[in-house]
């Protein structure tokens, strides 16, 4: 798996944006709203809605960096956990300073780079490759580069996604990305 940047709401300010609150929400309730909730209990998954949208550039940059050390995989699931269970502004620079230091990355090496926006172009490119071959929301999969879904799914989509992928080279019909949305059709 290939963990790529994609700026779900790039309007998000540097200082991110309080959440406005949907019908039937209280400013008190972190519960989230169904298929979300069902999907997360699941799984075991904690998921809180947070109060706040936070600008995720600077962590999808410090992602970028963590590839360098093999440990986007460690890192992705601390920032994870800090967003989804306690809330935590994924773009406040002690967040991330934290959870740098969590996974064994050296911050004083990181916070210059990514001050220095070193990451920038690259998740750039990320996002707009996504926006190329039709991805539209977080999570997005791209399966065998032919096959694509996004939102947050049931195992089923995923056997799916891979059986299509595999019905496909069987038949000698993959060609690489023919941007076929699962679950379409």
């Amino acid at each position: 798996m290939e963990r790529k940047a994609y700026f779900l709401h790039p309007e998000i300010p540097p200082e991110g944006r309080q959440r406005t609150l949907r019908d039937g929400e209280s400013a008190d309730d972190t519960n989230l709203s169904e298929p979300l909730k069902s999907l997360a209990g699941d799984l075991g998954l904690i998921m809180r809605r947070a109060k706040k949208t936070p600008f995720t550039r600077i962590a999808q940059a410090a992602t970028e960096y963590a590839k360098q050390f093999n440990a986007d995989e460690a890192f992705y699931r601390a920032a994870y956990r800090e967003f989804w269970e306690r809330g935590a502004d994924l773009g406040d620079y002690d967040v991330l300073e934290s959870l740098s230091l969590e996974v064994g990355l050296d911050w004083s090496d990181l916070k210059p780079r990514l001050e220095a926006g070193e990451f920038d172009l690259e998740i750039q490119n990320q996002h707009d490759e996504a926006m190329k071959v039709g991805i539209w929301g977080v999570p997005g999969f791209v399966v065998d580069d032919g096959f694509f879904f996004t939102g947050a799914q049931p195992i089923e989509m995923f056997r799916l996604a891979v059986k299509r992928a595999l019905d496909a080279r069987k038949s000698g019909t993959a060609e690489g990305f023919g941007g076929i949305v699962i679950g379409e059709g």
